[in-house]
């Protein structure tokens, strides 16, 4: 049986350094999943702008490309999923997506993104989603034999 972790960090401490989508959060989330075993992790999409006490290697200037970059190989095999967070606007999401499948993720996970929009802006939305989804057919995971 597949071990599906979401890993969303949570509580005070968290939110005293940086936040849940903080980078240092979403980084040592992925992480840990995979150090426990998990098949999949769904994370938050990292934001290296929060940087409020964190530790001092992640309190430097980060792109969010490099960001998700290292948050897909701190899960190592581990497939790794980006949750689309609340509703934002077509291109922040489409950048997201590019950034997120660039890197290496296996997929993204983008419902309320989708099913919260008008029915013909919901195509219009996935089929942008489905170039950008081509263009990377195994993200992280290996193709079969």
């Amino acid at each position: 049986m597949p071990l599906i972790v979401w890993a969303y960090p949570r509580g005070s401490a968290i939110e005293a350094k940086g936040g849940r989508d903080s980078f240092y959060a979403v980084d040592y989330a992925a992480r840990t999943a995979s150090e426990l075993g998990a098949d999949v992790v769904k994370v938050n999409f990292p934001h290296p702008d929060k940087r409020t006490a964190v530790p001092a290697c992640y309190d430097a200037e980060f792109s969010a490309g490099q960001a998700i970059d290292a948050v897909v190989r701190s899960a190592n095999r581990t497939m790794l999923l980006v949750s689309g967070g609340e509703r934002a606007g077509d291109d922040a999401m489409l950048e997201k997506a590019r950034l997120s499948m660039e890197a290496g993720a296996t997929g993204l996970i983008f419902g309320r993104n989708v099913w919260q929009r008008e029915h013909v802006e919901s195509l219009r939305f996935i089929a942008r989603l489905q170039e950008i989804l081509a263009k990377h057919p195994w993200g992280n995971a290996q193709p079969p034999d």
